[in-house]
C-alpha cells in the first residue's frame, strides 16, 4: 500500500505552551501548519489535577507562577481574557531543620510578588487551543523519525499503532533539547556540535515530583501561617499554599525531594502517606482530612525526562546558539522550547521568548 503524505509549509512538533503559542502566532499570520503532539492531551509540562466538584477545579502539577516582570506572558494572559490573582503568602513560614527538633516559625513569608492564573495554568493551554482550528492539531501522533531531504523535512509519526507521514519546508521543534535527542532522530540531520549541545542541556523540572493535597478549609491560615514550609528532612522540601483561587478551594502543594532512584521504589500510596505525615508535622492531624491527593512525577514521563535528567542535580538550562547559525539556516528548523530561550530559560516566559525569536527567523520560499 502506498503511503499517503500530508504536506504543510510548517510542522510543529510538541503541543505544550511553546507549540501552541507557535500555532497561535502562525494562525494570526495565516500561515498554514500542522501540529503533532505525542500525548492525548495538550499542555506538555503544564498539567492539571482536577477535582469532581460542581465546577471542575484545576490545580497545577507543573508550572504555577507568573512573575511581575514577565510582560509578554502577562500580555498574552490579558489578550486571552484570562485573569490572575496573587499567590497567598500572608502569615509565617515554617522551617524543619532535622527530624528530632521542633519546626521553627519564622515571621512573615516575604514580599516577593507572584501571580497565578484563575482556573489554573492549564486555562492558558485551553484558551490558546480555542483560538486554533482543531483540524490543525493532531494529538496522539508521536514523532519517531525526522529526516531532511534536499529542501524539505520528512516526518514519520505513530498514531494508534500506524505510521503517518508528513512533509514540510520548516519544522518548529517545541521539545526540550534532550527530548529532541530521544525522539526526533537528530543523528540523521544534526552536526556533531549541535548534537553535543542538545545532549548536555538539562530539561527544566524534569527530575521533579510534585504533591498536592486539597481540603475543605484552609486551616493553616487560621493559625497565621502562609502555607510556606521548608524542610531539610523531607520527603517534601518546599511547600506552598496551592488554593485554586484567592480564598477558595484550599490546597497545599510541595516539591518531593527524594531522588527519583529512591521514589520509584515506592508506590503512590506510600509516597502519599509520607507526604501527609510530613504536612501533619507542620500543621497537625487536620491534614489527614484531605479531600484529594495528587502526585505527578515528571522524571517518569518519557516525553519530559531521560536518564540524565533523573540523576543530575536540578539546574537552569543554558543552550548556546554560538556558531550554529549557518546550520540552522540550512536546516530550516527552529527550536522553541523554554530551554532554548536566551532570557527566562526554563520558565513559561522563556517559551514565549523562544517562539517570538523563531517567528522573526522564519523565511518561506
Amino acid at each position: 500500500m502506498k503511503h499517503v503524505t500530508r504536506s504543510a509549509p510548517l510542522i510543529i512538533i510538541g503541543g505544550g505552551l511553546a507549540g501552541l503559542y507557535s500555532a497561535y502566532l502562525l494562525s494570526r499570520q495565516q500561515i498554514p501548519y500542522i501540529l503533532l503532539e505525542a500525548k492525548a492531551e495538550l499542555g506538555g509540562r503544564i498539567s492539571a489535577a482536577t477535582t469532581d466538584n460542581e465546577h471542575v477545579i484545576s490545580y497545577d502539577l507543573g508550572p504555577t507562577w507568573v512573575f511581575p516582570h514577565q510582560h509578554t506572558l502577562l500580555q498574552l494572559i490579558k489578550t486571552l481574557k484570562l485573569t490572575t490573582f496573587e499567590q497567598y503568602c500572608q502569615g509565617d513560614v515554617l522551617y524543619q531543620s532535622s527530624a528530632t527538633t521542633p519546626c521553627q516559625q519564622i515571621p512573615g513569608a516575604g514580599e516577593m510578588q507572584l501571580f497565578r492564573l484563575a482556573g489554573g495554568m492549564h486555562s492558558l493551554i485551553k484558551a490558546l487551543y480555542q483560538q486554533l482550528d482543531p483540524a490543525t492539531i493532531l494529538t496522539e501522533h508521536a514523532v519517531i523519525a525526522l529526516n531532511k531531504q534536499q529542501d524539505s523535512w520528512h516526518i514519520t509519526a505513530e498514531h494508534h499503532g500506524k505510521l503517518t507521514h508528513f512533509r514540510a519546508q520548516h519544522v518548529i521543534a517545541a521539545l526540550p533539547p534532550r527530548m529532541i535527542i530521544n525522539h526526533l532522530t537528530p543523528a540523521q540531520w544534526a552536526e556533531h556540535t549541535l548534537l553535543k549541545r542538545l545532549a548536555t542541556v538539562p530539561t527544566w523540572m524534569a527530575g521533579q515530583a510534585k504533591f498536592i493535597a486539597t481540603f475543605e478549609h484552609a486551616f493553616w491560615r487560621d493559625k497565621n501561617l502562609s502555607g510556606q514550609c521548608f524542610s531539610r528532612v523531607g520527603p517534601l522540601v518546599e511547600v506552598h499554599d496551592a488554593s485554586a483561587a484567592a480564598h477558595e478551594h484550599p490546597a497545599l502543594f510541595g516539591f518531593i525531594g527524594i531522588p527519583y532512584s529512591e521514589r520509584k521504589q515506592l508506590t503512590n500510596e506510600q509516597l502519599k502517606h509520607a507526604c501527609l505525615k510530613q504536612l501533619a508535622y507542620f500543621y497537625g492531624a487536620q491534614v489527614y482530612n484531605a479531600t484529594h491527593c495528587f502526585i505527578k512525577d515528571w522524571a517518569a514521563d518519557p516525553y519530559v525526562a531521560n536518564e540524565q535528567d533523573t540523576i543530575a542535580p536540578s539546574q537552569h538550562p543554558e543552550f548556546s546558539f554560538s556558531g550554529l547559525s549557518a546550520a540552522f539556516t540550512k536546516l530550516n528548523i527552529h527550536f522553541v522550547a523554554s530551554e532554548f530561550a536566551q532570557q527566562e530559560a526554563g520558565y513559561l516566559a522563556g517559551a514565549l521568548s523562544a517562539v517570538d525569536k523563531a517567528m522573526n527567523d522564519l523565511q518561506f520560499t
